[in-house]
C-alpha cells in the first residue's frame, strides 16, 4: 500500500508539472494559437468540481491533485486571453502565397485560408 502512495504522489507531480512546462513554453513564445480556449475552460470547469467531491470525499491526495492541475489550468487560461492577438515568428518562415498567414514549417495547408502551399 505504500508503494502506490508514494507512485500517486510522483504521478501528481508529473501532471502539474506537465501544465506548468505548458505555462512556461507560452510565458517565452507568447504563442497560444494552438491552444484551445474551450479545451482549457472544460479542463478547469472538470478540476474545480472535482476539487469539491474531493473536500466532501475528504481525500487529501486527490484534493491536492485537483488543485495542483487546477491552477496551472486557470493561469493557462489567462495567459490564452492575454496572448490571443500575440504572434510568435521566424523571420525566415514560410509565409501562404494566397493571404500572406505566417506559416509553420512543413505544413501543407494554411491554417487561415485552407489553400494547399506544400
Amino acid at each position: 500500500m505504500d508503494i502506490i502512495r508514494i507512485l500517486s504522489w510522483i504521478a501528481i507531480l508529473f501532471l502539474a508539472s506537465s501544465y506548468w512546462f505548458q505555462i512556461w513554453k507560452i510565458h517565452v513564445h507568447k504563442e497560444v494559437r494552438d491552444l484551445s480556449l474551450m479545451y482549457h475552460v472544460f479542463l478547469g470547469l472538470g478540476f474545480g468540481i472535482l476539487i469539491i467531491t474531493a473536500v466532501v470525499e475528504e481525500s487529501l491526495i486527490f484534493f491536492v491533485k485537483q488543485v495542483a492541475t487546477f491552477v496551472p489550468v486557470v493561469i493557462i487560461i489567462a495567459q490564452i486571453l492575454y496572448h490571443k492577438e500575440d504572434r510568435w515568428h521566424d523571420d525566415k518562415g514560410p509565409y501562404c502565397p494566397e493571404c500572406d498567414n505566417e506559416l509553420e514549417p512543413g505544413w501543407l495547408y494554411c491554417t487561415r485560408c485552407g489553400n494547399k502551399v506544400g
